[in-house]
């Protein structure tokens, strides 16, 4: 007989919420997590809170943080983020920077790369730790080497402004040009803006129209403007 598997549970749960393979039914997903949460998937407790946190069932954000709670707690990076998360927002618990924080570093550390961009925020804006933006290149750096699109944009600001380490312009346009392939629009600004100029790269009108009306499409509003 095949060995109970909870992670099995999850994916099949997994399979509902998104309709992989099977068509979706936000029921069966929910039964399927709590299933295999009971049965001791931290992955599991995580999708459940996920479903509460976002409405797919129903919206409760209270709920959402006990289940993320429970994830967290047996070290999910997913959850420890999201948690944290809730608690810089106060979503479902009352707002708390300095858990946070913790929080996000306990993600960051387990190699979670919105985590680190989050922890190189706190650094960076002096948001529940002291400004220090060596420690927020550093987490930025991580973020970004870890595929964040948001990390990667942050990290080339640091080198275009010169935050944490010495300005170069074709490192910033590097990382911009990885978060805007991902389509994040505020790397496609940012690379419209450098080939408008001709910064770190051959000045070109038509590149640099391409990329902001990327971002345009997204609803960037600085990017709009050259549209109108």
């Amino acid at each position: 007989m095949k060995a109970f598997n909870v992670e099995d549970i999850c994916e099949k749960g997994l399979d509902y919420l998104l309709g992989d393979g099977v068509e979706k039914n936000l029921e069966k997903a929910k039964q399927y997590f709590g299933e295999a949460g009971t049965g001791g998937s931290s992955r599991a407790l995580f999708y459940l809170g996920d479903m509460y946190f976002w409405g797919d069932i129903e919206s409760n954000e209270q709920k959402a943080v006990t289940y993320y709670k429970r994830s967290a707690k047996e070290g999910y990076s997913d959850a420890q983020h999201a948690l944290g998360f809730a608690y810089q927002y106060g979503r479902g618990v009352r707002t708390s920077l300095s858990k946070a924080l913790k929080l996000y570093r306990l993600a960051a550390e387990q190699g979670h790369g919105e985590a680190q961009n989050r922890l190189g925020n706190a650094y960076r804006l002096g948001e529940g730790a002291i400004k220090d933006k060596d420690e927020a290149f550093k987490w930025y750096r991580h973020s970004a080497e870890n595929g964040d699109s948001h990390g990667q944009v942050n990290f080339g600001s640091c080198y275009s402004k010169g935050d944490g380490v010495e300005p170069d312009i074709n490192k910033a346009n590097y990382w911009w040009r990885l978060a805007a392939e991902q389509g994040y629009r505020q790397a496609q600004v940012n690379l419209g803006y450098s080939y408008k100029s001709g910064e770190g790269v051959e000045k070109n009108q038509d590149t640099a129209m391409k990329w902001f009306r990327l971002a345009a499409q997204q609803g960037h509003e600085d990017a709009k403007r050259y549209f109108h």
